[in-house]
Parts: structure tokens; C-alpha cells; sequence
């Protein structure tokens, strides 16, 4: 489920790397230059500030249990954490995709992070299956670029929606 078919093993995850930052820039970018204009800049309360410390202490946990489990899977080959084929792929979307978005979902109150972590999470799952029928690497390209189009997708709705509903305010003009 990586790209090491086609590009040398460290290469496949700077790969993951680059994608992952061009994502976080569109995000900074967008807040600063879509959303910040049209909303301005929120200062959250007391309750909204103590939910963000309850998600990083849940997700700081599932990271160290989920790297606990991640260790002894891979430095153990006959460990039971280990499932035969596509049962594999199901159990690590969920361990390792599906639970920690939902925990965040829920302490944001973000709904539709519900609908993206079961897509994340299921991804693993059908990719494991589609190889079943279709020779990697092609598998996990139709798999994830699939999955990563239909958020595209919906991401640009948003933001469509957002622009129309939310109209650059218009600035006075000074004489």
C-alpha cells in the first residue's frame, strides 16, 4: 500500500511528505487569504480551548498506543497483531485512521470529519481488495486517487459555497 513499486524505498514517503505539506500550505493559505477576510479572527472561550487540550491528549494517546502496535507488528512478523489480506487493511483503517478522526470529529464538533475519517479509513480496506483483481501499484493509485478526488471534490463545493455565502466585505471609500 505505498509506492515503493515504483520509487525507492525512502522515496515513497517523502513523497507522502511533499503531498502532506502542499496540503497544510493550501490550508494556511486559504485561512489567510479566504476565510480570515470574510470572518476575521476568532478568539475561542474557555470551553472550546479546554475540548482542543481533550483531543490532543486522546490523539497523543492513540499515537503512542497506535505505535506500540505499529512496532510490534512490523518487528514481529508471527505477532497476533497481524491479519491474513484484506482483514489487514480493514483493521489498520480503523485502527489507525478512522478512530483518531472520529475522537477529533467528536471533542470539534466537526460532523463531517465522521464522513472523512470512515472514506480515510475504508481506503486501506478497498485497496487491499482491489489488489485482489488489479496488479499494484495500480491498486492503491485507483484506491486512494479515487478517495482523494471525491474529498477534492467536496472540498471545492465548500468552498464555493462558502465564497458565495460569504462575500468579500465591500471597503468604504475614504474622499
Amino acid at each position: 500500500m505505498t509506492l515503493s513499486h515504483i520509487l525507492p524505498d525512502p522515496l515513497d514517503f517523502i513523497i507522502v511528505a511533499i503531498f502532506l505539506g502542499i496540503g497544510l500550505t493550501f490550508f494556511i493559505l486559504g485561512k489567510k487569504y479566504i476565510t480570515q477576510p470574510r470572518l476575521g479572527f476568532v478568539k475561542f472561550g474557555f470551553q472550546q480551548k479546554v475540548r482542543k487540550i481533550k483531543t490532543i491528549i486522546i490523539l497523543a494517546i492513540n499515537f503512542i498506543v497506535l505505535l506500540i502496535i505499529n512496532l510490534i507488528r512490523f518487528t514481529n512478523p508471527d505477532s497476533i497483531l497481524r491479519f491474513p489480506g484484506i482483514l489487514d487493511g480493514l483493521i489498520i483503517g480503523l485502527l489507525f485512521i478512522t478512530a483518531p478522526l472520529f475522537f477529533v470529529a467528536y471533542f470539534l464538533q466537526y460532523p463531517r470529519l465522521y464522513f472523512y475519517a470512515i472514506l480515510f479509513g475504508i481506503s486501506f480496506f478497498l485497496s487491499e481488495l482491489l489488489a485482489i483483481f488489479i496488479p499494484e501499484p495500480l491498486d492503491t493509485i485507483i484506491t486512494f486517487g479515487t478517495i482523494g478526488g471525491i474529498v477534492i471534490f467536496l472540498g471545492v463545493v465548500f468552498l464555493i459555497k462558502f465564497i458565495r455565502k460569504y462575500p468579500l466585505p465591500k471597503e468604504e471609500m475614504t474622499e
